[in-house]
């Protein structure tokens, strides 16, 4: 008997299971689909026409880091001419070291050369970074976009990074003026992103943004 009861006690609430499901009141299972890691560079100019504004070069390079998640990895270089481009941090998980790093920029004379920056960095990340599968690669690059003396030809750039499955990330930072024409090539022959923050107010949203369009496959 008790038997008995417990078959028809399972039978009806398998009933009301089947029920719930054919009227849709029965929720699927949800699947959250972790975002894929990152793998980046920082590329930050720190030629004289930043010179007023270094604190949000510092602010927004640091924001970006904050949104690192625990498999992302980057690096952060500097650069004015050929000469002074220094990778001031290699690949690192720790944000603790990349905000050190951003902390201790510095500005400096000479002729701005974005190209060679962007190469060199691109050379570094193919050679260094993480490939474990779905990983994305990517390089945020901080400048006004004035490229004076860059040895590098833009299309070998290109080509490169192409190659290299980098996408190019701009936040376009100036006092006067942006030029966009360098940036414009480097995102759209990436599948990048330019962004340009109005004030400091929204330098911590440029780098969500800035990140979330890096992890978009």
């Amino acid at each position: 008997m008790v038997r008995f009861s417990a078959a028809i006690l399972l039978l009806t609430l398998g009933l009301c299971v089947h029920a719930a499901a054919q009227n849709g009141t029965a929720s699927p299972p949800k699947t959250t689909e972790a975002p894929p890691p990152v793998s980046y560079g920082l590329v930050v100019d720190n030629s004289g026409s930043f010179r007023t504004m270094l604190d949000k070069v510092v602010a927004v390079t640091s924001d970006v880091v904050e949104e690192n998640g625990a498999d992302d990895e980057a690096f952060l270089v500097t650069f004015v001419d050929t000469p002074k481009i220094v990778l001031r941090q290699e690949f690192t998980y720790r944000k603790s070291e990349l905000h050190d790093a951003a902390e201790n920029m510095y500005i400096e004379g000479g002729q701005t050369a974005i190209l060679d920056a962007v190469k060199s960095a691109a050379d570094y990340l193919a050679q260094n970074a993480k490939t474990d599968p779905g990983r994305m690669r990517a390089l945020v690059l901080v400048t006004d976009g004035e490229d004076r003396s860059s040895r590098s030809k833009i299309e070998d750039v290109l080509k490169l990074l192409k190659d290299q499955n980098i996408r190019v990330f701009v936040i376009a930072m100036s006092d006067t003026k942006v030029f966009t024409k360098i940036l414009d090539r480097l995102t759209k022959a990436t599948g990048g992103l330019i962004v340009m923050p109005k004030g400091r107010g929204d330098l911590s949203e440029t780098a969500k943004q800035v990140f979330a369009a890096m992890r978009t496959k």
